[in-house]
């Protein structure tokens, strides 16, 4: 598994991530339209290996409806991208959209028969994690690669925080790591893992705040400060998203969240950690004005 594991990371650094930049330059046509549909067909995957997740957790599942649906705020959010110039609207359309299609997918809880009584909690906490976890979270994701002016640098740089806290958290455990089974969830993370990871994100928010900034980049005192909290909150929930995922999978008794993936698993396993930190990216580019928002 380790070697697979080196394999994978392998081919990322030296296939996906070129691939990855070069179609930031020269596909960046309708918003990214081709990566936006990658990240539909991604959150459509994690749907399904969620609620598949839950369904060995012994917990109900709502069926296909409640992945398709998941995928309305994302489209809509892209369209908004697509044809609004104003990012805080097409913010704005994705929470309305999640929220409305929540309500949606709620509405049928309203009027069950008495003997379902007994199920119906579980089932309103199965649809509400689902429609969270894999319709809004991904929503943030298309609003990162369609919504952001100049988009492709604000992309390498969301791609710089996770991945580079990713590849030195394994880096650090693998080679520097003397104690481990620190968490029940994840027994083989470590100290140093975390340590590693860390650097990795505020080493990339050093740089994609500095050298790969436009006319927007901060100076001075607020550049050293702006990148160490992005840094530091990126691997936060870099890490938490990592960690939050193995307790589900802990939960259901699955090793993976699926097997689409050589080397790595599930669609969720590759993409847990970019779902919990995107919204913080959002959130904290909109507060400080980064990346010409």
């Amino acid at each position: 598994m380790n070697e697979k594991n080196t394999r994978a990371r392998l081919l990322l650094f030296f296939i996906g991530i070129p691939l990855l930049i070069l179609s930031l330059f020269f596909l960046q046509f309708a918003h990214y339209i081709i990566i936006s549909g990658i990240l539909f067909v991604v959150q459509f995957l994690s749907s399904k290996e969620l609620r598949n997740m839950l369904t060995r957790a012994a917990m109900p599942d709502s069926g296909d409806s409640l992945t398709f649906i998941g995928l309305i705020p994302s489209v809509l959010t892209y369209i908004s991208c697509f044809l609004s110039g104003s990012p805080l609207e097409t913010a704005f359309v994705l929470f309305i959209a999640w929220s409305f299609c929540l309500i949606l997918m709620l509405v049928p809880l309203a009027f069950q028969k008495k003997n379902s009584f007994p199920e119906l909690i579980k089932q309103a906490a199965s649809i509400v994690l689902v429609h969270f976890y894999t319709a809004l979270l991904p929503g943030f994701l298309i609003f990162i690669v369609s919504g952001f002016p100049n988009s492709q640098y604000t992309i390498i740089t969301f791609a710089m925080l996770t991945f580079g806290n990713d590849s030195l958290a394994w880096l650090f455990g693998k080679y520097l790591a003397k104690k481990r089974n620190l968490l029940d969830v994840s027994p083989n993370k470590s100290v140093a893992g975390f340590i590693g990871g860390t650097i990795g994100s505020i080493i990339a928010a050093f740089i994609g705040l500095g050298p790969m900034a436009g006319t927007w980049k901060p100076s001075g005192a607020s550049y050293t400060l702006l990148s160490l909290f992005l840094g530091l909150g990126m691997a936060f929930f870099v890490i938490v998203g990592d960690l939050f995922e193995s307790a589900l999978k802990r939960s259901a008794r699955m090793k993976d969240s699926g097997s689409i993936v050589p080397g790595r698993g599930g669609i969720l396993d590759s993409f847990d950690s970019l779902y919990f930190s995107a919204p913080f990216f959002v959130a904290f580019s909109f507060s400080f004005h980064l990346f010409n928002l």
